[in-house]
């Protein structure tokens, strides 16, 4: 007379069973690749977001480009004008946008002056250029 511990068996057939649902699951491999891809690109995209973040806001940016450096130098020995800061917006190769803030700017005849000569070394129509006076 044989004596078969009931316990172990069922533990057993349970732990199977589960198993054999999984692998009776058509493409369980393709499935799981699919999802590990996806989990993958997930912390890819998280990581290379702080990355390109790296503290800074990369919409807005401080540093001034030559163009915008040069016009400086050049406003900034206008009569009056003193120190001067200028913004150029761009589209492509198309100058949308001069913005120039002087401490100058305050007098009329100085603002006139700097838009004009903004406008000139642009070549760009003095609608487009703004002139502002520093606080």
């Amino acid at each position: 007379m044989e004596i078969s511990d009931e316990r172990k068996s069922t533990a057993k057939s349970n732990g199977n069973g589960f198993f054999k649902k999984i692998k009776g699951i058509k493409n369980i491999q393709i499935i799981a690749v699919v999802f590990i891809i996806a989990i993958g690109l997930i912390i890819y995209s998280t990581v290379s977001t702080s990355k390109s973040s790296g503290g800074t806001d990369t919409a807005v940016s401080t540093v001034m480009t030559a163009d915008e450096q040069r016009l400086s130098a050049i406003l900034s020995n206008i009569d009056g004008a003193g120190k001067v800061e200028a913004m150029i917006t761009k589209q492509g190769d198309t100058v949308m946008g001069v913005l120039v803030i002087a401490d100058g700017a305050s007098d009329i005849l100085v603002r006139v002056r700097l838009i004009e000569a903004a406008a000139t070394a642009l070549g760009v129509n003095k609608q487009v250029v703004n002139v502002y006076s520093r606080k």
